[in-house]
């Protein structure tokens, strides 16, 4: 085999597994390939981002139009995965004994949910600080109303802001094709890092809820989404998997839907995708589109219930996932957020703090391949309605 088939993406992917497997010792030693790779991806995602955004938007694309579409498919597709995570909780929890494991107490940080934090994470009050923090959301809200404003001003300072973000968004995916070519070295050192360190005993411990997860993942990854891109665009759904292999792999490797941003969004465009959908439906889909989550934490969620003797409904199930996707934003971009949104779903169904740990243990594991599966459905999602807009370019239009 020729060694620049050797030398991808998939083949870093592959090696990291392996060695990590046969000599997990190693692992440390290797983890700065990653982080340096990781570090430099979250680099260029804000400004990507923001004068992607601004481009598209001041340059004419309908936010009514695109965003309206992204979002109503999101929503669908989230409670697609929610229900079949609950339905597959329930079947693989049912034998499940009460109290199998011992888990202990684990204290939660901000664990209940705030309307101020949630207002506080769409809308920014201050640009550096949102930056800063790298908090996604406050750049798309900044580059839609700069986009908004640029309208309103004459032609000539609007045709020079335009001309300006479209260079740097150039120059932004110049840098990104270099860090690209060095992707392979970085995914083996992330996954080997990853992988070497794992505590695969604690994961399978639960056996029936890691085949209950990733059933859950194939059935919405492999099937409903393939199946709603071919439904909505008449075409098959392969040559999309094949031109998105990269972006996947990275999220598989990073288990970070907003560091996979850029190469997703070249990808996409390289498959035909416009940048105007790419530029707004990619960074919507990286902060709000939980769907590969909402399946996860649903199964977790009914485990946990069951482990705790707690008798929990399909209904009651279906109404916790809906709300936690509802409600996600609010603990979105604070330190530990994922666990003060669990807490706060325990308490909702009034089981101990304590098994939090049991999501301590499992999450590590399960964060790569749910974020492959929230970056695929940002990615199908993205195609469709591209296409949608090239077949009805005026619809939606008043």
């Amino acid at each position: 085999m020729p060694l620049r088939q050797l030398y991808s993406v998939p083949g870093g992917l592959l090696l990291g597994i392996a060695l990590a497997l046969l000599f997990p010792a190693g692992g440390p030693y290797v983890a700065w390939l990653g982080q340096i790779f990781v570090s430099v991806l979250k680099l260029l995602i804000l400004p990507l981002i923001l004068v992607s955004i601004y481009a598209s938007l001041a340059g004419g694309a309908d936010l009514r139009r695109i965003g309206g579409r992204t979002l109503l498919y999101y929503a669908v597709t989230s409670a697609v995965a929610a229900a079949i995570g609950t339905l597959l909780g329930l079947a693989f929890s049912r034998d499940l004994p009460a109290g199998l494991l011992s888990l202990e107490q684990v204290s939660p940080t901000a664990a209940s949910f705030s309307l101020d934090r949630l207002i506080g994470n769409f809308i920014p009050s201050n640009l550096f600080a949102s930056l800063t923090e790298g908090n996604v959301l406050h750049v798309v809200f900044v580059a839609v109303l700069a986009a908004a404003a640029s309208r309103r001003i004459p032609r000539h300072h609007r045709t020079t802001l335009i001309g300006g973000a479209q260079a740097l968004d150039a120059l932004l995916m110049q840098t990104l094709g270099w860090v690209l070519a060095l992707a392979p070295i970085g995914i083996f050192g992330l996954v080997y890092a990853s992988l070497a360190g794992m505590d695969w005993g604690g994961v399978f411990r639960l056996h029936a809820f890691v085949w209950a997860v990733a059933l859950a993942a194939v059935a919405h990854g492999a099937v409903v989404l393939p199946a709603l891109y071919h439904a909505r665009t008449r075409r098959p759904p392969w040559p999309l998997v094949a031109a998105c292999r990269e972006p996947l792999l990275t999220a598989l490797s990073t288990a970070s839907s907003s560091a996979t941003y850029p190469v997703s969004k070249r990808a996409l465009e390289t498959f035909g995708v416009s940048e105007k959908v790419t530029s707004l439906t990619l960074p919507l889909g990286a902060t709000l589109n939980m769907h590969g989550s909402a399946l996860y934490q649903s199964i977790l969620l009914i485990f946990m219930s069951q482990l705790a003797g707690a008798d929990l409904s399909p209904w009651q199930a279906v109404f916790i996932v809906l709300l936690t996707m509802a409600s996600s934003a609010g603990t979105a971009g604070i330190p530990s957020g994922g666990i003060a949104m669990m807490a706060f779903m325990l308490d909702l169904l009034g089981l101990p703090p304590t098994y939090l740990a049991l999501y301590l243990i499992v999450d590590r594991f399960f964060d790569y391949p749910i974020t492959a599966v929230n970056v695929w459905g940002d990615l199908v999602v993205a195609a469709i309605v591209d296409k949608e807009l090239k077949l009805h370019p005026d619809a939606g239009t008043g």
